[in-house]
């Protein structure tokens, strides 16, 4: 076998490239025809889009400008859901403001704004019913209690907001517990933030957990924290802030206890931790300075 790896080759047998390379060259005239004409191309381009957008827009806005008088938009009437205490002549006025409009134009918000003036309403929320209703959904206040003032009763709801004021002595109709705060002065709408409010809301909430005693029949004289008394069924019990549970826990046995032993209390106090001190009626006192379950009587 022969080696052919050290073999030369002619030049002669050497293969040769017959490609022609070629360059275009264009010349400065010719070179400023073709920008020229990329630029018309470029700026015909940009007037027929500021066109068109234009065309769109004005589409648009006839459109928009039929919908807003077209008679099938016109509100025909308005749906109101969760209402019981709001009057009927207030829902009357605030629909009529709407009826006839444009459901495109009318104003919710400020619909919104004037129902919530009304004390009865915690919140409500309007919307579009297309192509021609509104719907109203609101949320009242729930009456939890009264307060008294000494010269007037007002409704007030779980929060401590004053809802309404109440008139012709109807206070009774209202079956709820009341809250005394002589010489308040209260204002439909607003709140009653003092301490005391918050725990006398807070004590009601608890005997109405217990059960047993009718809440109309309750009444928290709220003159201070530390003073705070619950007066049932002509008897007064102080109570005084915070540890409601356990207080009225002791409350019940020493009811109980009276009871069994014949004795008809007229006064608890319940301040003191772990002991009260207790008033029966003179009338029916048969025993003097004794102990009933470590309280004293």
């Amino acid at each position: 076998m022969r080696d052919y790896k050290n073999v030369k080759v002619p030049r002669s047998y050497r293969g040769r490239s017959n490609r022609v390379a070629s360059k275009r060259v264009v010349n400065g005239r010719a070179a400023g025809r073709s920008r020229t004409g990329g630029g018309i191309k470029q700026v015909a381009l940009q007037i027929v889009t500021v066109v068109l957008i234009a065309l769109v827009g004005w589409l648009g806005w006839e459109a928009y400008q039929s919908l807003r008088h077209a008679e099938m938009f016109q509100i025909a009437g308005v749906d109101i859901k969760g209402v019981k205490q709001v009057g009927d002549a207030e829902l009357r006025e605030i629909a009529g403001v709407f009826t006839g409009q444009n459901i495109f134009r009318v104003d919710l918000e400020a619909a919104a704004r004037r129902m919530r003036a009304n004390p009865w309403v915690k919140e409500v929320r309007i919307y579009r019913s297309l192509p021609n209703r509104i719907r109203m959904e609101v949320t009242e206040r729930t009456a939890y209690a009264l307060l008294d003032t000494g010269t007037s009763r007002y409704v007030m709801d779980t929060e401590g907001v004053v809802i309404d004021r109440i008139v012709n002595d109807s206070a009774a109709a209202w079956r709820l517990p009341v809250v005394a705060m002589r010489d308040y002065r209260a204002r439909a709408g607003e709140q009653v933030t003092s301490d005391v409010m918050a725990d006398a809301l807070l004590l009601i909430a608890e005997i109405a957990e217990r059960g047993g005693w009718p809440l109309n029949e309750v009444t928290i004289k709220a003159g201070s924290p530390e003073s705070l008394s619950v007066v049932y069924a002509d008897h007064e019990f102080k109570i005084g802030t915070g540890n409601y549970a356990e207080k009225l826990n002791r409350l019940a046995e020493i009811l109980s206890d009276g009871k069994q032993r014949g004795l008809e209390i007229a006064y608890v106090d319940l301040r003191p931790e772990r002991q009260a001190a207790v008033m029966v009626k003179q009338d029916r006192i048969q025993e003097t300075g004794t102990r009933v379950k470590g309280k004293k009587i």
